[in-house]
């Protein structure tokens, strides 16, 4: 990131080596993570408390201090733990932050706001993840277990691969896992 002021002015990916780094790809930043200077800079970007003063879906809030939201937030986890135990509060680690500190959503169990749950009595965990416990749960019918396909790697051998909801010749292309592979595919494919 190059900051002049305190400010991001913008991000640059890793240029400094070659494809070749230890006989791997080089990894550089993909447009999403070139282009998180909008995030920190977005004008829709709590960031302050606040609090709902009218109805569920009015849209209307107030600013409040941190010692409030915290009081507020620690009030109500103590009344919950109270009147429905433990079970009741739910930790989602859906949360789009993988690499915050205190943001941070994976891996569950492991996380700060895990561990201070656990210090309070503990919290509903989840089962699984929203992106493969489907396919868990089928493949025990369907195979009797866990079932890995081929490596990645194997795509360069393939003649025709089918994919749902998946595109990784336009995305992910931050130089690592499958999109540098389609990428050494189509390459191969054009050499003949």
């Amino acid at each position: 990131m190059h900051v002049v002021d305190g400010e991001i002015k913008y991000v640059e990916t890793d240029n400094t080596g070659d494809d070749n780094y230890d006989g791997l790809h080089q990894v550089r930043a993909c447009l999403r993570g070139r282009s998180m200077r909008r995030r920190v800079y977005n004008p829709d970007r709590l960031k302050y408390p606040m609090k709902r003063v009218g109805k569920r879906g009015e849209g209307k809030f107030e600013r409040i201090s941190w010692e409030e939201a915290f009081d507020t937030i620690a009030d109500n986890m103590k009344r919950l733990i109270k009147d429905y135990g433990n079970e009741s509060i739910y930790l989602n680690y859906g949360t789009g932050t993988l690499g915050g500190t205190l943001t941070r959503s994976w891996p569950p169990g492991k996380t700060l706001i895990a561990r201070l749950m656990n210090c309070c009595g503990g919290y509903l965990n989840h089962y699984g993840d929203y992106s493969s416990a489907q396919i868990a749960a089928g493949l025990n019918y369907t195979y009797g277990g866990w079932a890995d396909g081929n490596s990645p790697s194997d795509i360069e051998n393939s003649k025709l691969v089918v994919l749902f909801g998946n595109n990784p010749g336009e995305t992910r292309m931050s130089g690592g896992g499958s999109p540098t592979i389609w990428s050494r595919r189509g390459r191969n494919r054009t050499r003949g």
